[in-house]
């Protein structure tokens, strides 16, 4: 018992330092423009110089002799573009006698399409980007390139990095007529995805992770994983705390396409289609009804029986009726199954197919009243819905709130 209550106590004791601790961290600190020291004041050649003189004099370490112009400008290149210079351009670099020659060499550098190639590359390595799902199936992603140009664009254009940041997390709420913007949202689709995994809600919650996860190691520069299972063991970062950053991610529904348009006219293609649903609702129901179990009974692939009842009903309820929860398990489940639409006339039989030819005829006027579509993208993300699914710590069963 006393054992316990010394554990507890440590915990406790833990938890209470982390809060104490996380405004004075380190990393927490606000940016600060330093005095710059006076060290290396004969070679130096602008602030940053001074500042790596510093920590050379403390290690009683000399800089390295200046490089020639040969080595400089296949530094220079490699590091902008990732390309050595060609024979032509380092001739040209070389016989150049103006004092600004490295300066103008590094404007030609930062202005080819080949330093955004560069720089995106390093950024997509972050970001986890890969043209396939991963596992063993590896699916091919054949939208996904999309987001690797918008990033390469981004460094070409010189896109102020609030915004670069702003898309990324929530490209389809501050941008939605942009498709730059919804592009960018492809970030939030980069995780690992098996395509036969019938344990969807732990798949989901994964895929949360991940996102959280990322997010944090990208844009905060913090390593952030430990806190999902514990308060952080170093860092001051608390499990809630993690939590709390992931229900940013949790109303997050994958989309296959999604409508590109301004607000208005996603506004008034969305109330064209609530009347139209509103005065369909009748009729799609009773179809629904006859259809779906035919559908399911012979859905290809991985099938629909494997999953367990829970699944199934979030799948058989009307995509109306579900809640934001229900609906995410429910488009990850109907991934790993197709409903082959073509075939059902042939599988319907008797009386059934009779209702069903007479609900089809009464639908038929409505269907040329239905708002046409607005132009579209794919692979991205949007809300599941208003109201977003609660966040719980694990076996806590504490809510948390962004």
């Amino acid at each position: 018992m006393k054992l316990s209550w010394a554990i507890l106590t440590c915990l406790w004791t833990a938890s209470i330092l982390a809060q104490n601790n996380q405004n004075s961290w380190w990393a927490f600190q606000p940016v600060y423009k330093p005095p710059v020291p006076k060290n290396g004041a004969h070679w130096a050649r602008n602030p940053v110089d001074h500042f790596i003189a510093r920590q050379l004099d403390a290690k009683k370490l000399t800089p390295a002799k200046s490089a020639n112009r040969r080595t400089l400008i296949r530094r220079v290149s490699l590091d902008l573009t990732g390309l050595p210079p060609t024979l032509a351009e380092t001739k040209s670099f070389l016989e150049d006698p103006s004092p600004d020659a490295y300066e103008k060499l590094v404007d030609r550098l930062l202005a080819s399409p080949r330093y955004g190639e560069r720089q995106a590359s390093l950024w997509l390595d972050l970001v986890r980007y890969a043209d396939s799902d991963g596992y063993r199936a590896d699916h091919f992603r054949p939208e996904a390139w999309r987001y690797r140009d918008y990033v390469i664009k981004s460094f070409n254009t010189d896109k102020p990095y609030d915004l670069f940041v702003r898309e990324q997390l929530a490209g389809d709420e501050i941008d939605p007529a942009n498709r730059d913007a919804l592009t960018a949202t492809m970030f939030l689709r980069h995780w690992i995805y098996e395509h036969n995994q019938r344990d969807v809600e732990m798949q989901w919650a994964e895929i949360l992770a991940d996102v959280t996860n990322v997010t944090a190691d990208v844009f905060l520069g913090l390593g952030m994983q430990c806190a999902r299972c514990h308060d952080h063991k170093f860092d001051p970062i608390l499990q809630k705390d993690y939590f709390r950053m992931q229900a940013f991610f949790a109303p997050m529904l994958p989309r296959a396409s999604m409508p590109v348009g301004t607000i208005a006219e996603r506004t008034a293609h969305y109330k064209a289609m609530q009347q139209w649903l509103q005065e369909t609702d009748t009729l799609r129901r009773k179809l629904r009804a006859i259809e779906q179990p035919v559908l399911l009974q012979h859905a290809t692939r991985e099938g629909f029986d494997k999953f367990i009842d829970k699944i199934k009903i979030m799948i058989r309820k009307h995509p109306e009726d579900r809640n934001a929860y229900e609906r995410q398990i429910a488009e990850m489940a109907s991934r790993q199954f197709d409903l082959e639409q073509s075939k059902l006339p042939e599988r319907l039989k008797g009386y059934t197919k009779t209702e069903w030819e007479k609900l089809r005829t009464a639908l038929r006027p409505f269907e040329a009243k239905k708002p046409k579509l607005l132009p579209e993208i794919k692979f991205v993300v949007s809300d599941a819905g208003p109201i977003a699914p609660v966040t719980r710590i694990p076996k806590k069963d504490i809510v948390v709130q962004p």
